[in-house]
């Protein structure tokens, strides 16, 4: 007598649950179907030969077994989306304005030592890409996953975030601290114009009002500049562009890599070309000759402190960004901003102008703006 076992199934994962999590065997796949209610159940035909009702009794034991673990794991609250404490949070937000304006300090300080932005640039990469290596090292949870052969396939990403950092760090090279905001004032209105017409993102009227503000505050504050060199706005121009771009272009590598990854790949292989950069236009060689003694000691610890900054700065900004909203993200910006023109006027001894100050305030205002009117866009759409 023959008889025959029938296994009809479909899996469908569960709402908010990674199929891949519960994926221990292709029997598992294959003997469990999804029922309108979300519950799996098990199908199986009868047969009156005792060998098969055994292996029936078989696998529906194990395959009851397996379901109980996928219903408990369905059970298990979803780390991602449980509450954050208010310390998290704050010291999340404290430590990217810490850092970041650290950054920001620490390079204008560098580069008023000896200007080679291109080697200091290479020097901060290098660092970098060295911490990702030795924490994957010493790191039981996360490990390498992209090769540097990999960069052929995130040369959009890496050319996007060269441009980016080295227009910033020579716009930071041509302009004071308390000037820098307002000489990349542009970001937001080129951010909302490439949104447009890469994106085909909308901007309604309340929120381009914000941007209209920015604008302002930019053209006040470039107005009334006197004490700035026309490469500087030029080059803070530029910058606002770059950085633009950035931030529009590098959102799909974002989801898609891991984010240690891409900071590794990236730098390793920025650190690399900035020398090269650095070289061929001579910046290395004059620097090897006109600095010597203790100019040349002061420079290497500024850029160790820099460079340490700039690693832990990554780490506080994407932080910032998974457990804060984009409101708090930009209030903190705009604090940040403020602490960091009223630091290099106490440490670099930069002087503040009537039109720095107001060019700031309208900068920072329409940011807010434009922030919580599509802030209020979005509540009112997933309402």
């Amino acid at each position: 007598m023959s008889s025959k076992l029938t296994v009809n199934a479909h899996y469908s994962p569960l709402k908010d649950e990674d199929p891949l999590d519960h994926i221990d065997s292709q029997t598992a796949l294959d003997s469990m179907e999804t029922d309108s209610t979300g519950k799996s159940s098990l199908y199986f035909s009868k047969s009156d030969d005792p060998l098969s009702k055994d292996i029936e009794d078989g696998i529906s034991t194990r395959k009851l077994e397996e379901m109980s673990v996928l219903e408990a794991n369905a059970k298990e609250p979803d780390s991602e989306n449980a509450p954050v404490s208010r310390l998290t949070i704050f010291f999340a937000v404290s430590s990217q304005i810490v850092f970041a304006i650290l950054v920001t300090i620490l390079n204008k300080q560098a580069l008023n030592i000896i200007n080679a932005p291109l080697l200091m640039l290479s020097f901060q990469m290098a660092f970098t890409s060295l911490m990702v290596k030795m924490y994957w090292r010493f790191s039981s949870v996360h490990f390498q996953t992209l090769r540097l052969a990999s960069a052929i396939q995130l040369k959009k990403f890496i050319f996007v975030k060269i441009l980016g950092i080295v227009s910033k760090t020579y716009c930071l090279a041509f302009v004071p601290v308390s000037f820098y905001q307002i000489s990349r004032g542009l970001l937001l209105p080129f951010t909302i114009l490439l949104s447009f017409v890469l994106l085909k993102q909308k901007t309604r009227l309340f929120p381009f009002g914000g941007c209209l503000l920015v604008m302002l505050g930019f053209g006040f504050g470039v107005r009334f500049e006197s004490h700035v060199a026309p490469i500087g706005i030029i080059l803070g121009v530029w910058s606002s562009f770059t950085t633009a771009i950035e931030s529009v272009a590098v959102k799909h590598y974002v989801h898609e890599y891991p984010t240690l990854d891409l900071i590794y790949i990236f730098s390793a292989l920025m650190s690399v070309f900035c020398l090269l950069l650095s070289v061929a236009s001579l910046e290395l060689l004059h620097t090897v000759q006109e600095v010597v003694g203790m100019q040349a000691i002061k420079f290497f610890i500024v850029l160790i402190l820099s460079s340490l900054s700039n690693f832990y700065l990554n780490i506080a900004t994407f932080t910032q960004i998974k457990v804060t909203s984009p409101v708090t993200y930009m209030i903190s910006v705009s604090a940040r901003s403020i602490l960091q023109t009223l630091l290099a006027v106490a440490f670099l001894g930069e002087t503040l102008y009537g039109n720095r100050i107001y060019g700031v305030i309208l900068i920072l205002v329409g940011t807010l703006l434009y922030t919580l009117a599509k802030e209020h866009e979005r509540r009112v759409a997933s309402a």
